[in-house]
């Protein structure tokens, strides 16, 4: 009986133990994501616990310290280097379009700036916000929109704790767990990376049935996924009733403005040569149509929605919106439209038909035609 006694005692004291090392576990790793948190994204809190890890004077004493993995760490590490180096690599061999191509400074120097660390040099917001939209171009397909409590019970849903939503990927909700860093702010929209499937006991200790979790999880704006996602938005079609007009202030209804005439007179002169009349785009039919596809797209990305932007941007580049309104010409006129676009560029950039062009557009225009060609 003793000897049973005894072996009973030490299981018991094992089992004190770890339970202890478990509860100091679970602390440990509370206060380490409270640590690393930011809160519009859990790829910037990772990035933010691979900085310290890298700045750290002892990596595995570190990784102990904030219930880290040593080996994820340092292989997430190499791999950060290794991408870094491909990318200069393909940038200075010119592997690369122009567009993507790093001008920002050399490898040492992102280097450097890496070093410097993010507890003394927060990251600026509209870097911030620059990242998250590049996660959320990578991840357009596995978006998220919160499912409000409201509507959980209008459908005779439970009240969670974890945030409900409601994927483009998958008809069931998916849930955004609570030791995610965006679950204190629970966007409206989000993407992420990963779903998991966990089992849950309910409160009489039976398993319940399987909850998705969203793993990597980053807020975005929802103009964002405009551009980025356009595959998976619904558009209402424009109200034919009232008719959309024109107003010089705030430039409304812009694209039809613009090649009906209202933004460039000029344009009145040509309509019998275009391809379709202007109140085309207007209608739904039209959306699938490559001409007014890439018009709105323009528009959209350049942010051009009324005269003074596209007066901006035509400062910038006179050859912004080119192909996209030749597009809508017939084939048989598009060797005048070059003149007629002289004609835009002086309209718009000085607001009357009789000024002439400026000499700096005019050098600025040739220079884009000469690379184009």
């Amino acid at each position: 009986m003793s000897e049973k006694s005894g072996i009973g005692d030490d299981e018991k004291n094992i089992y004190k133990i770890e339970k202890t090392k478990r509860k100091k576990l679970k602390e440990t790793s509370k206060l380490a994501r409270e640590k690393f948190r930011i809160v519009s994204s859990d790829a910037l809190a990772i990035a933010y616990a691979l900085q310290c890890f890298e700045h750290s004077q002892n990596s595995v004493q570190f990784c102990e310290d904030n219930a880290l993995h040593f080996k994820t760490m340092d292989e997430m590490s190499k791999l950060r280097q290794q991408l870094l180096k491909l990318v200069f690599y393909q940038s200075d061999k010119g592997g690369l379009e122009q567009e993507y191509a790093w001008t920002h400074g050399t490898l040492e120097d992102v280097e450097h700036a890496w070093r410097v660390s993010s507890a003394h040099y927060p990251l600026p917001l509209v870097e911030e916000r620059l990242i998250c939209q590049a996660i959320c171009a990578g991840w357009a397909d596995r978006v998220a929109k919160c499912i409000p409590i409201s509507s959980r019970v209008a459908d005779g849903g439970t009240i969670t704790r974890a945030g409900r939503y409601q994927s483009c990927m998958v008809d069931e909700s998916i849930f955004l767990h609570r030791w995610s860093s965006v679950s204190t702010a629970r966007p409206e929209f989000l993407v992420y990376n990963e779903l998991l499937e966990t089992k849950r006991p309910n409160k009489e200790g039976e398993t319940s049935a399987k909850r998705a979790y969203m793993h990597g999880v980053t807020s975005v704006d929802p103009c964002w996924l405009v551009e980025n996602a356009k595959s998976s938005c619904r558009f209402s079609p424009p109200l034919e009733d009232p008719r959309p007009f024109y107003d010089a202030q705030a430039d409304q209804v812009f694209a039809y403005a613009l090649l009906e005439g209202q933004v460039c007179p000029c344009l009145k002169s040509v309509q019998k040569y275009m391809s379709a009349p202007p109140d085309s785009i207007l209608r739904r039919e039209s959306f699938g149509q490559k001409r007014v596809g890439n018009l709105y797209s323009k528009l959209k990305s350049k942010l051009i929605d009324s005269s003074a932007m596209l007066r901006t941007v035509w400062k910038e580049n006179p050859r912004e919106l080119f192909p996209e309104i030749l597009d809508w010409f017939q084939q048989g006129y598009r060797n005048h439209f070059e003149e007629l676009w002289l004609q835009m560029l002086g309209e718009v950039l000085h607001e009357t038909q009789e000024q002439p062009l400026h000499k700096s557009v005019k050098r600025k225009l040739k220079g884009k035609s000469k690379s184009r060609k």
